[in-house]
């Protein structure tokens, strides 16, 4: 029967005038308490909701595409693994065969030979051009706390190109290519006093913390520390982390029990766990998408596998252009999870799919307009399609004038000039014969849907296929291209200056 301290439509008579203004009282302050929360709640999600979700990106440097376990079996990267399974894997996503024009194209939106056509050594006096507005710039314009970790390589000779003068709130990591992973020091290059150190925290030399702590921990760990303590509530984030390995020196923690291939691609996995924890942890990883790529194949003779496509980093086969990515968070609708795409990603692609993310723009300014393309209708599952129908791989001149590069167009893929680090890869790591080469003679032309490993050269089948290609490449060679540049190596202006910078390499001009 009723009970007279339940109040309902059919027991109010059974119930004292008391008791009933007691429970008005008790109900009417729940209901302002249950307002207060969702007022509360749906201001948090509004301030993100409006700038767009959070944006965590992840760049691995030098994984070719064996080196994730759900593209190779004798890989052990259960946290890739696990989240590429429940977000979606790009399985024809192309960075740039090299390091540098790889980060520029993201960070751009840009193909590389409007930017550049090599990678930034140490003391090179180069830099990205400062005409082009970066995408950290542009998120930042658009409500987005903008933050870097890790491997930096688009110049640093001039303060005007350090990453915090390009967009990013604040930077940790390196300014050059690559450094020693447990001291930080630049293997790669020598002053006439010793080593210079990569480390930088902001604008300044990370004096104290460098040699404290591998690498790739003390990169996971700030970002971890950015995450923590972000308020989320406040504007949405975007962070890189670009972290240093796979990619030589070949070097483990001091606290590994051995140096093995393997442990080193577990180190990458491993990051990527700890900043997924703490994402979580923070209780926003619903409103994030998070983005993980490598910069570009695996290279010769450093314990890295491309398996089973050909060649290598710095080459413009699949194997050095192919290379695992995929998106997953909260953020990612469900139905869209779970798949795996085919259709033609750039890694210029990222601009204005992030921008478009975040309600605004890309940016045209600089010698050259944008490539970049929105790709979110085709990640999210809203298009069955890629629209992105051709991607130029590399478009360069030689001193002599004559172009070389490669690109693709549908399913066809052209490659002109002499390519080099043609040997076919297989499912173990790899030592290879680095001088192997092809297409020197005439231009090589692959169908790379039905034959993604380069192992049947078709150009004498497809003779109207290859003239067709080479017309629009000839028509690119109109275009925008980043000048050639000289060597503009300054050794002694820069040793001078990271000599008083205490050791540390900071701008010098």
């Amino acid at each position: 029967g009723n009970h007279p301290f339940i109040l309902s439509p059919f027991n109010l008579n059974y119930a004292s005038p008391n008791m009933f203004l007691q429970f008005s009282a008790a109900i009417y302050f729940l209901l302002l308490l249950t307002v207060a929360e969702t007022a509360t709640k749906l201001q948090a999600q509004g301030s993100n909701t409006q700038s767009g979700p959070n944006i965590v990106f992840i760049l691995a440097d030098d994984l070719g595409y064996g080196g994730v376990g759900y593209n190779n079996p004798e890989m052990a990267t259960p946290w890739l693994d696990a989240l590429s399974m429940d977000g979606v894997r790009l399985d024809a996503f192309y960075a740039h065969s090299l390091c540098s024009p790889t980060r520029a194209s993201l960070l751009t939106g840009r193909y590389s030979y409007k930017l550049l056509n090599h990678n930034y050594l140490v003391s090179q006096a180069w830099g990205v051009d400062v005409a082009y507005t970066m995408l950290p710039a542009t998120l930042r314009d658009a409500g987005y706390r903008t933050h870097m970790v890790g491997k930096w390589h688009q110049g640093f000779y001039k303060v005007d190109l350090l990453p915090t003068r390009r967009g990013f709130d604040t930077f940790f990591g390196f300014l050059t290519g690559d450094a020693d992973k447990n001291s930080q020091e630049v293997n790669e290059f020598e002053c006439s006093w010793g080593h210079p150190v990569a480390l930088t925290d902001g604008e300044l030399p990370a004096v104290g913390l460098n040699g404290t702590s591998y690498t790739d921990e003390a990169f996971a760990q700030r970002a971890v520390d950015l995450i923590s303590s972000h308020d989320f509530s406040s504007a949405p984030v975007f962070l890189l982390v670009a972290l240093s390995n796979p990619h030589s020196p070949f070097e483990a923690p001091p606290t590994a029990k051995a140096e093995t291939p393997f442990e080193i691609y577990q180190i990458v996995d491993d990051a990527v766990g700890r900043i997924v924890d703490a994402l979580h942890s923070k209780e926003v990883m619903d409103n994030t998408l998070l983005i993980f790529a490598s910069d570009n194949g695996a290279a010769i003779h450093s314990y890295g596998t491309n398996s089973p496509l050909r060649g290598s980093k710095c080459s413009n086969w699949e194997g050095g252009i192919r290379v695992p990515a995929f998106v997953a968070g909260g953020f990612l609708p469900e139905t869209a999870r779970g798949r795996t795409l085919d259709g033609m990603i750039s890694v210029a692609d990222w601009y204005a799919t992030l921008a478009g993310l975040a309600g605004t723009t890309v940016d045209h300014s600089g010698p050259a307009r944008s490539d970049s393309i929105d790709q979110w209708r085709y990640i999210s599952g809203q298009s069955l399609r890629s629209s992105r129908k051709q991607i130029v791989h590399e478009h360069n001149f030689t001193e002599g004038g004559t172009a070389e590069g490669a690109l693709r167009v549908g399913k066809w893929k052209l490659l002109v000039g002499l390519q080099d680090r043609a040997e076919l890869y297989n499912n173990s790591l790899y030592e290879g014969d680095i001088d192997i080469s092809a297409c020197a003679d005439a231009p090589c032309l692959f169908d790379i849907e039905a034959d993604p490993t380069e192992s049947q050269n078709i150009a004498s089948e497809y003779p109207k296929i290859v003239e067709g290609l080479l017309l629009l490449f000839e028509e690119i060679g109109q275009e925008y291209h980043a000048p050639l540049e000289d060597d503009f190596l300054d050794d002694d202006s820069s040793c001078a200056a990271w000599q008083q910078a205490g050791g540390f390499v900071t701008p010098w001009k």
